[in-house]
């Protein structure tokens, strides 16, 4: 865990965002399932974020750990706006995209080198999203996505 990981979800996020998504709101169920991907992501950099501020209070470094602390407290808001906009019955537009976008306060640049190459891999991720959820009480998986 660390910097390292985060920036990995982050790269997955821009990907989907500034890529991917804009070119596949046509179809509005594949669209919803990838904004259930963006906040998964966010919510797992979030996550991550928050035990690496633990590890530095737990050395007595608490400046430093509010520090991270209050650098990504956006990740929550734009993962829960992501979370809404792909359980919302409205169409996502591409105007719904720009205000998610101005929630993330980290340069969003397009990978040099796409992650993802196939999209219909995610085709049910926002109904599975939602199973989990209900079945253990978490919005992110225990385990990484990268």
């Amino acid at each position: 865990m660390g910097a390292a990981e985060r920036e990995k979800h982050l790269r997955i996020v821009a990907e989907i965002l500034l890529i991917h998504l804009p070119g596949v709101l046509k179809d509005q169920a594949l669209a919803k399932d990838l904004l259930s991907v963006v906040s998964v992501a966010l919510r797992a950099a979030w996550e991550d974020a928050m035990k690496s501020a633990e590890v530095w209070d737990s050395k007595h470094y608490h400046v430093r750990a509010d520090q991270l602390r209050d650098e990504w407290t956006w990740a929550l808001a734009a993962a829960n706006t992501a979370e809404g906009l792909a359980e919302r019955d409205a169409p996502v537009t591409r105007e719904h995209l720009d205000r998610l976008r101005k929630l993330i306060h980290h340069p969003l640049e397009p990978p040099g080198r796409p992650i993802i190459r196939n999209l219909e891999a995610f085709r049910g991720a926002a109904k599975a999203n939602r199973e989990r959820q209900r079945r253990t009480g978490r919005k992110t998986p225990n385990r990484s996505m990268v």
